[in-house]
């Protein structure tokens, strides 16, 4: 299978765990703000800056713990930097800001020959099979 299909189908099993962590972690906030709060403007910013955050924080703490995201790991792939070795947390906050601000254009360069997404371009990182990084794998 080509790679650029399975990074769209561990990001596609990613945002299916994210949408039960939205769920999830909604629940605190509804209760808290109550059954109107979708009324109030400033509570629907907070609320989308809150899930924001969840989402940050899923993505960012698997980047860098192990490079694999449970989508990733299904796929036997690994987010790394160029050189191979996992980000610090400074590339994947650049890696988490480059996807939220070019999310829709983004993914375009899956489709080129370098198989990289803008984010990765901007972060200095890749996406590679886990044969790619460990042969013995």
């Amino acid at each position: 299978m080509p790679l650029a299909i399975k990074i769209l189908f561990a990001f596609a099993y990613d945002l299916l765990l994210l949408c039960a962590i939205w769920v999830a972690g909604a629940l605190p906030f509804v209760i808290w703000q109550g059954e109107d709060f979708q009324r109030n403007p400033y509570a629907l910013v907070g609320f989308q800056a809150y899930l924001i955050g969840l989402t940050y924080l899923y993505l960012t703490y698997f980047w860098t713990q192990n490079g694999q995201t449970p989508g990733l790991r299904v796929w036997r792939l690994a987010l790394v930097r160029n050189d191979h070795y996992l980000m610090p947390r400074y590339q994947a906050n650049l890696r988490f800001l480059a996807g939220i601000l070019l999310f829709w254009i983004g993914w375009i360069g899956l489709f080129t020959p370098m198989k990289r997404t803008l984010q990765d371009h901007l972060s200095g990182t890749r996406i590679l099979p886990l044969s790619a990084i460990n042969p013995e794998n």
